[in-house]
């Protein structure tokens, strides 16, 4: 699992960078200091932790005898006691290679983050012991001649990405140790060295020899006359032809070394030169004692020399080598405390010229074919900075090609150089020391010491060039990372800011504008930056949008295949050209304007191809594979644009489109309710006139005929009793039905009169009981009030067939400028549809009673679960616009 960076993170990744540095001193300083191993351990955890703000880290060291990664038992615990059972158990544990993280880390040699320790299962074995304020996982390999001798754990509450810069200062930090131990191995065998042969020279009799005081008479051992560099047959000892061969320089102090022994008989322990008979120095040891005989005089002189030449060389080289190792820790510290370029090279040349003995030291690097002086030091004041050379045919470029260290002598040296090297350097060098820089597969150039006498440089000083070489190639890396940093982070910005415009306006031209100025600003040496749009109507390129300069659009038309724009725009692609000014396909502006270098992407969406983006610059081949990169991001990008604005506006137009239709579906509808009602008003009307009038007159007629029979024809005359009742139900059910049609009440006493007389007819006529409150709404437009009544005696009527309810409630009311009408049951209810999408299985009480109210611009809210009743709520504007 990793996270992304937001750009506030980066941001504060980027002010963080002189702390890391600071970071990384403290520690080259504390790591110099360490005697041990675990010291140096102890130091650089600490450290780590206390500026990461981690409370936990361990190390695991290489174990050759258990053949895996083992725990060092060195810890640091920003609170003491409160990991002892994780610690307990982590220092159980064996790695074996890719075993592990641990054991990964010694397979792969590369860096490791977990943001969450308890859900990956390589951290099984040590789960139980996990702390609630655990979850993240950092572990960085220190190597030593190239394999994995130890790895660091740091553990953390919470855990993101690493940045590259505080991953490389931890990466730097091991590189560090990984010195430190070598050093610290060098030291340790050193004083193992000096311990044995300290034993040596107290036990082991290299020469010896004896000084009879009765007589004068001096023997050696065969040895000791091996160590003079004499034969035992040719050469007899006295103690004046011995001090014919010690060091004039150390004569004196012999002598009265000697003469303090024989007088005092004490013993004596020195070191002194001698010059043996084949010229050759040595350095001896020559330690002796006094010889008592049995009533305790002095009559001997008994002791030891031993030849020191080799160890006396070994300090000295060892000294030699201590000043170099602090030289090139000097060297590390630079590197890794500034990015200036320019002044690490002179920090560089200015500790290493000194270690070797150069008189002159350059650093070519490779630019453009040849090899460039960038940086040098010398004790003229020959100025060569800028001075380039051929790869082809000088010394410099031959160590270029072949990436081999390369040591000239005189005769070799004279033989090498070209006649001109001294006109064009000023210096004619009889030593020659190159090395090339190395990082990875690629040479970056060639650091050259010279010396105008002959022999002035070893193979050793040769090995102390490489590795300034590859100090310096890391310092080259590192500056080129963190310029990588920066332009990485400048087009997270500008394309972060593309992408928030695109979500924030449609605005066509400006969003070009912008991704064309976002272009020209990020993209390194773009003098001029171009969209282009492909214009259907008559087949060619129109410029859109420009940054850098200005130009009329009408002089910037390209027909589609036309130059290198419309090339791109023809056939896909991108076309990144070195020379616009050898290329056939320029165009007369092109060579107005100079332009040598254009890049061009094309502008997409949905795989066709819409336009163009360009860069251009009046200087040749200085466009990149980044730069290629970015600039088809930023073709994605104005292609999302132009995609964006025709969908908007094909969206806007289908709108419209649906708007219109709705118009007219409403006011259709509205005028086949109008027609509706109308219709309903003419037969409620005749029923009530003709039908009505008819009905009364038939009723009056039967009933005077019921009057006229006698009494004896009582069947007949009970009989039209029940014709007149029968007649007076369907007057009822007439009158009923009317008003159904057409409340009578509505248009002359208003909507509350008439829902109270609905509520009251329909209550004579229903088994439940029906409750009708409500208020008088005055000026209500009759579309408004025949909408609610229609959609109260619709919804008392479904009530009645569905609901098995015994009691409802109407209630009408006007809140502010809406009006509020509420059906309600305690019926058995039902689960509510989804008013969108609606499609009633069979009639269409609910669809009629939505669009009624929607012809007035009101809605409809149904309440509504199985086995609680109902409650349907009508809203509508007490006055419509």
């Amino acid at each position: 699992m990793t996270q992304e960076i937001s750009p506030n993170q980066n941001q504060a990744e980027k002010t963080k960078v002189p702390q890391l540095l600071t970071l990384l001193q403290d520690v080259m300083l504390v790591l110099e200091d360490a005697r041990t191993a675990e010291a140096a351990f102890t130091y650089a955890l600490a450290h780590i932790c206390r500026f990461m703000n981690w409370p936990l880290a361990h190390v695991y060291i290489w174990s050759d005898a258990a053949n895996a990664l083992v725990s060092s038992k060195v810890w640091y615990e920003a609170h003491a006691g409160d990991f002892d059972s994780f610690r307990s158990l982590s220092e159980q544990q064996e790695y074996a290679p890719g075993k592990g993280v641990p054991g990964q880390i010694r397979e792969t040699g590369e860096a490791i983050v977990v943001t969450e320790m308890r859900e990956d299962p390589r951290f099984a074995q040590r789960r139980p012991t996990f702390r609630e304020d655990i979850h993240g996982y950092m572990a960085f390999p220190v190597k030593s001649n190239g394999m994995v001798k130890a790895v660091l754990e740091f553990f953390c509450s919470s855990l993101a990405t690493p940045s590259p810069d505080t991953t490389a200062i931890v990466q730097h930090i091991c590189s560090l140790l990984e010195v430190a131990l070598h050093k610290q191995q060098t030291l340790t065998q050193l004083t193992r060295s000096e311990a044995q042969l300290a034993e040596a020279q107290r036990t082991a009799h290299v020469g010896h020899w004896e000084w009879d005081m009765t007589n004068g008479q001096i023997t050696w051992s065969e040895e000791l006359y091996r160590i003079f560099g004499l034969s035992p047959d040719s050469y007899e000892v006295d103690l004046e032809s011995i001090f014919t061969f010690v060091h004039p320089d150390d004569e004196k102090y012999v002598r009265l070394k000697l003469q303090q022994s024989q007088e005092t008989g004490t013993a004596f322990d020195y070191f002194h030169r001698i010059i043996r008979p084949d010229q050759r120095e040595r350095v001896v040891h020559a330690r002796g004692q006094a010889i008592y005989d049995q009533v305790g005089n002095f009559v001997k002189l008994y002791g030891t020399v031993q030849d020191m030449t080799r160890q006396k060389e070994a300090e000295l080289k060892l000294a030699q080598t201590v000043r170099q190792l602090t030289a090139m820790m000097e060297i590390g510290q630079a590197v890794t405390s500034t990015l200036d370029i320019t002044e690490l090279y002179a920090k560089v040349l200015t500790l290493v010229r000194p270690l070797v003995g150069a008189k002159t030291l350059l650093l070519f690097l490779h630019n453009k074919g040849t090899l460039e002086v960038v940086a040098h030091v010398n004790e003229s004041q020959l100025d060569l900075q800028g001075f380039s050379l051929s790869l082809v045919a000088e010394i410099e470029g031959e160590v270029w090609r072949s990436r081999r260290a390369l040591l000239l002598q005189e005769d070799e040296c004279q033989d090498r150089l070209l006649p001109h090297h001294k006109e064009r350097t000023g210096f004619q060098p009889k030593s020659l020391a190159l090395v090339p820089i190395l990082l990875s597969d690629e040479t970056l150039g060639v650091l050259e010491a010279a010396h105008p006498e002959d022999g002035a440089f070893t193979a050793q000083d040769l090995r102390l060039l490489e590795i300034t070489s590859a100090w310096t190639a890391i310092a080259i890396d590192n500056a080129r990372k963190y310029f990588q940093l920066q332009r990485r982070l400048q087009e997270s910005d500008a394309i972060a800011e593309v992408s928030t415009a695109l979500t924030e306006t449609l605005d066509l031209e400006s969003l070009l504008q912008l991704i064309v100025d976002r272009a020209h600003d990020i993209v390194p040496n773009a003098e001029w930056s171009t969209i282009h749009l492909f214009q259907p109507q008559d087949g060619r390129l129109e410029l859109a949008a420009s940054a850098g300069r200005q130009v009329n659009p009408a002089e910037y038309l390209i027909e589609k295949g036309e130059g290198i724009t419309g090339y791109v725009m023809a056939e896909g692609g991108v076309a990144n050209v070195a020379d616009v000014q050898s290329d056939p396909r320029r165009l007369p502006i092109n060579m107005a304007m100079n332009v040598r270098s254009m890049l061009v992407v094309p502008v997409e969406s949905r795989r066709r191809r819409i336009g163009t983006l360009s860069v251009q610059c009046t200087q040749p081949s200085i466009f990149t594979e980044d730069d290629e990169r970015l600039l088809s991001i930023f073709g994605v990008q104005a292609g999302i644009t132009l995609e964006n604005a025709r969908l908007y506006k094909t969206q806007q137009r289908a709108r419209r489109l649906a708007e219109k239709q709705r118009e007219r579906m409403r006011k259709l509808a509205q005028r086949v309710v109008e027609a509706q009602e109308e219709e309903r008003e003419r037969i409620a009307r005749e029923l009530h006139d003709e039908s009505g009038q008819s009905l009364t007159s038939l009723k009056i007629s039967l009933d005077m005929i019921r009057m006229m029979i006698p009494e004896e024809m009582a069947d007949i005359k009970e009989g039209l009793s029940d014709v007149l009742d029968l007649t007076d139900k369907t007057m009822s059910n007439l009158r009923l039905l009317s008003h159904n049609l057409r409340p009578p009440g509505l248009d002359v006493y208003g909507l509350d009169a008439a829902l109270e007389g609905l509520c009251q007819d329909m209550d004579n006529h229903l088994l439940f009981n029906l409750h009708y409150s409500g208020v008088e709404i005055p000026d209500l437009d009759p579309l408004s009030a025949l909408s609610l009544y229609r959609f109260a005696q619709e919804a008392i009527t479904n009530a009645a067939k569905h609901a098995q309810a015994s009691e409802i409630q109407v209630k009408l009311r006007q809140d502010s400028d809406m009006i509020v009408l509420i059906v309600a049951d305690d019926g058995v209810g039902f689960e509510p549809p989804d008013l969108e999408e609606y499609v009633p299985a069979s009639g269409a009480g609910l669809v009629g009673m939505i669009e009624r109210l929607e012809m007035v611009g009101g809605s409809l809210q149904i309440e509504s679960k199985p086995g609680e009743g109902s409650r349907l709520t009508a809203v509508i504007p007490a006055h419509k616009d």
